[in-house]
């Protein structure tokens, strides 16, 4: 067995960033760009207001006291979306409307709330002002022609309405993994039908899509296979061709029908590891296939039972997908602590991934361990919100322990 450290390290060396491909820009969010993005208009596009009030010559107000105000003809109004007509000259002023463009000859915005109404139309003013002041110039956001966006940012909403404003449709974005994800068990049937004796439905196949619709990766469901080698072979092969990602569950142990390895070594996939010292997810393995263009595929065999599989998408299947949209990883860290308040047996060779009912106490949280646990018990899972990290060299975990753990989403 390896550790789950070394597990992760090895799958990152073999997740390669996947190239690119257009998206529009609505449909970009959370997605990476593949390469730089330059202005090509300066922002903001012209000099306009900042605020509503009156565009005028600073130097009309530089002997306005309270005392002694002056008092500017008001030539026109100008709102957000229009351009003036006039230009201002001494002694004139421009009503004006927060975003609409500076007038010709103006180099200041007054506050309406600073400014009272004259007489015959005018606008008073009690106090000086500076040049450019309640101005947004242009180009003073962004420059014509510099770098908006570098390669590799995650797109977030702000990103959006920087990209928007420049109108740019389209975007050049990592594409997202190809992912196929396969069942085996001669006892599995489709979770629709009614089970005969000895058979049981197909939990893993909507768990696991359900966890990738989630991620935004929407995968193909391969359905379900038996312990066969050779329809084992055939439904991987295809499968292989055009998907990044092969994620299967089941026939990765030591069983006499176990064959999803075999079956893996000959399509030609390379066994990275096999086995980690975890619990649940121990048979996990992860194995990879280099492609004449330098890509390459990868194949993650996850335990048959669903609490097990769940957990190695989670910690081991996550990372890999995210590293090859061009992520910094980002699954789930274990950040939070929370103080347990039973005990629990673990095998002391193993880090243990634990369901627990975390709750608020004085000073932190309190984890309730449920028991018993079992990597086949669904319901026991169901009932957990959170989940430790039991670390290995401990055959216990003793009441009182500060555990790592986070909340189950």
């Amino acid at each position: 067995m390896i550790s789950a450290e070394d597990a992760l390290a090895a799958i990152h060396a073999h997740a390669r960033v996947l190239g690119a491909e257009p998206i529009p820009l609505g449909r970009s969010v959370d997605r990476v760009l593949a390469a730089d993005v330059f202005a090509a208009t300066a922002l903001p596009p012209f000099d306009n207001s900042a605020m509503d009030g009156f565009a005028l010559r600073a130097a009309d107000l530089k002997d306005a006291t309270p005392q002694a105000p002056v008092e500017l003809t008001v030539l026109e109004t100008v709102r957000a979306g229009q351009t003036g007509l006039l230009c201002v000259g001494p002694g004139e002023a421009v009503r004006i409307m927060t975003g609409a463009p500076l007038p010709r000859g103006a180099d200041s915005v007054v506050m309406v709330e600073l400014t009272e109404p004259g007489a015959g139309g005018k606008v008073r003013l009690a106090g000086s002002t500076r040049a450019r002041s309640h101005v947004r110039a242009r180009g003073e956001d962004v420059r014509e022609g510099s770098l908006l966006l570098e390669k590799g940012a995650l797109l977030r909403p702000c990103d959006i309405a920087l990209l928007a404003a420049q109108g740019i449709t389209e975007v050049p974005a990592v594409r997202l993994p190809r992912v196929a994800v396969l069942a085996t068990g001669d006892e599995l049937i489709d979770y629709r039908d009614e089970p005969a004796a000895g058979r049981i439905r197909n939990s893993n196949g909507p768990a696991l899509l359900a966890a990738l619709s989630r991620w935004g990766l929407p995968a193909e469901n391969l359905g379900i296979a038996p312990d066969e080698p050779a329809a084992l072979r055939e439904t991987l092969a295809d499968a292989l061709a055009r998907a990044d990602v092969l994620v299967v569950t089941g026939g990765v142990s030591v069983g006499d029908f176990d064959c999803t390895k075999a079956v893996f070594a000959g399509l030609g996939l390379r066994e990275i590891f096999w086995k980690v010292a975890i619990k649940p997810g121990k048979p996990l393995y992860f194995g990879a296939l280099e492609a004449p263009d330098g890509a390459c595929k990868l194949a993650f065999g996850l335990p048959g039972n669903p609490i097990a599989a769940l957990v190695c998408l989670e910690e081991f299947v996550r990372p890999a997908l995210e590293t090859l949209q061009g992520h910094a990883p980002k699954h789930p860290s274990y950040h939070l602590s929370g103080t347990a308040d039973n005990d629990y047996p673990k095998p002391a060779d193993r880090l243990q991934y634990l369901f627990c009912r975390a709750r608020p106490s004085p000073g932190g949280y309190a984890l309730d361990v449920i028991r018993p646990q079992g990597s086949a018990m669904l319901g026991m899972a169901s009932r957990a919100n959170a989940l430790a990290l039991a670390p290995a060299g401990v055959d216990r975990v003793r009441a009182g322990d500060v555990l790592r753990f986070r909340w189950l989403k």
